[in-house]
């Protein structure tokens, strides 16, 4: 194989996605949490297809299989094909000439029912006028807010519940109109002043104010909705023109049907697989923390060549290899090794490589400095009758004895008030923090308060 084959293109693209990550996990005061999912969600479903390339013989059919595998994995969608051409290019290869040429899609989608349905679509002026004309938004109330960092800048999430302007036959809970900004400039929220809502878009700037303090400005924004009755509104009937009948085609399989994988490189296979499910989890913001990004990172480096390497050897050979390989990315984390362990039988060797002694109990302190990376609230509320309480979870950036900065989940299940300014994810803020009940940053940068204690959920530190 040569450095410019399709094959070395896809692995290639692994040790970028390891790099990259480590790059975004790098300093928690920039920590994408977002972009990391991303990533790793790339590799969910396309380990095993990398594992089978490069085991394929003869070279004609391996390349084949690998620019099969590579047009799948573009289909996804045009951001995960820039982002691929993009690491490619970082990695020194040229991707696109293999890539097929990209299809129209469709903003929106039709149900099983043939009922149009929203697509994610840009908030541009004349959207707001457009839902205006069908949610009262002066009525809205906030159901979210989530501000987060995102490397350089910051990121946004604002969803409001707001009654409907066109009839909608056999409907009773108010739809939601979720609002994703991106270069959130300003932010200004007050969990009391959450009533009536706002919104402005021009080339420059998307601002949604909220009561008459809360307000969030950014440079751009996109809209989507969550309501069963779309179709019946003035954009839904407007979409429904352009939206084509039938469903669209499904994703063909990019490996070409499989070389099995036995012995060591299923196992190898399968612990590549499992570290990626582990990274991919700090999707979720209460785990924050918890996972070991820069160890496993670490761990990974190089697995593309590794990989090749491996498959290249003699039958005689091959399988030792691998399992060298697997053993090689369990030993590095003792996380990793006790979860890809359950994916195996009782007597598999991978049992061996556990930890005896238990993991370290998780950080339950603050530090007197930290800077906050994340802040989502969400109200109470009452879907289909059932009482929802108010939640809080929070992200914290916090200095590590080496002078680096860790990360630290904190959660506040039933909060009594919230309040957030954009200067808490500026800059460190000295720490007033009293489990379960309350966290304060600096004079007001942010602050969340409990009416009753809960429990005490502080998680987190990364393990470097």
């Amino acid at each position: 194989m040569t450095g410019t084959s399709a094959t070395s293109m896809f692995a290639a693209l692994l040790d970028r996605s390891v790099a990259h990550i480590g790059e975004l996990a790098a300093d928690g005061r920039r920590f994408d949490r977002q972009t990391i999912a991303t990533i790793a969600d790339v590799w969910d479903n396309n380990t095993f297809a990398l594992f089978t390339t490069a085991l394929t013989r003869p070279g004609w059919w391996r390349e084949r299989r690998a620019k099969a595998a590579l047009a799948w994995m573009a289909d996804f969608g045009p951001s995960r094909r820039a982002w691929m051409i993009e690491q490619a290019a970082i990695a020194g290869h040229r991707l696109e000439p293999l890539l097929p040429r990209t299809s129209q899609r469709a903003v929106h989608y039709r149900d099983h029912l043939g009922r149009v349905q929203p697509g994610i679509t840009p908030l541009t002026a004349s959207a707001v006028a457009d839902i205006a004309k069908d949610y009262d938004l002066a009525r809205a109330e906030v159901r979210a807010v989530t501000v987060e960092r995102a490397g350089d800048e910051l990121r946004g999430h604002v969803a409001l519940a707001a009654s409907r302007r066109y009839a909608s036959p056999g409907e009773q809970e108010d739809p939601v109109v979720r609002l994703f900004l991106t270069g959130v400039q300003t932010v200004r929220f007050d969990s009391g002043d959450k009533r009536g809502a706002t919104l402005t878009a021009d080339a420059a700037t998307v601002e949604v104010r909220v009561g008459s303090r809360s307000h969030l400005r950014a440079a751009s924004a996109t809209v989507g909705f969550d309501d069963p009755s779309w179709h019946l509104s003035h954009i839904g009937r407007i979409a429904d023109a352009g939206t084509p009948h039938g469903r669209p085609a499904g994703r063909k399989p990019g490996h070409g049907g499989r070389t099995p994988m036995r012995d060591g490189a299923r196992d190898a296979a399968i612990v590549l697989h499992q570290a990626m499910l582990e990274i991919r989890s700090v999707r979720y913001a209460k785990l924050v923390g918890r996972i070991p990004l820069p160890q496993l990172c670490n761990v990974l480096a190089g697995a593309d060549t590794d990989v090749l390497t491996a498959a290249r050897q003699p039958p005689a050979t091959r399988d030792h290899t691998f399992r060298r390989l697997a053993e090689k990315w369990i030993a590095g984390s003792p996380r990793l090794a006790g979860r890809t362990a359950d994916r195996f039988a009782d007597d598999h060797w991978t049992r061996t490589m556990v930890p005896d002694s238990p993991p370290p109990s998780p950080v339950v302190d603050l530090p007197t400095k930290a800077q906050l990376t994340l802040a989502t609230y969400t109200a109470p509320s009452a879907p289909d009758g059932a009482l929802r309480n108010a939640s809080t979870m929070v992200n914290l950036a916090v200095p590590d004895r080496d002078g680096t900065w860790g990360l630290r989940a904190v959660s506040f299940p039933e909060p009594a008030s919230l309040s957030l300014d954009t200067a808490a994810f500026t800059t460190a803020h000295d720490v007033s923090y009293t489990p379960g009940v309350s966290l304060v940053l600096g004079r007001g940068a942010f602050a969340v308060t409990c009416s009753r204690p809960g429990p005490d959920d502080v998680t987190g530190k990364v393990v470097r």
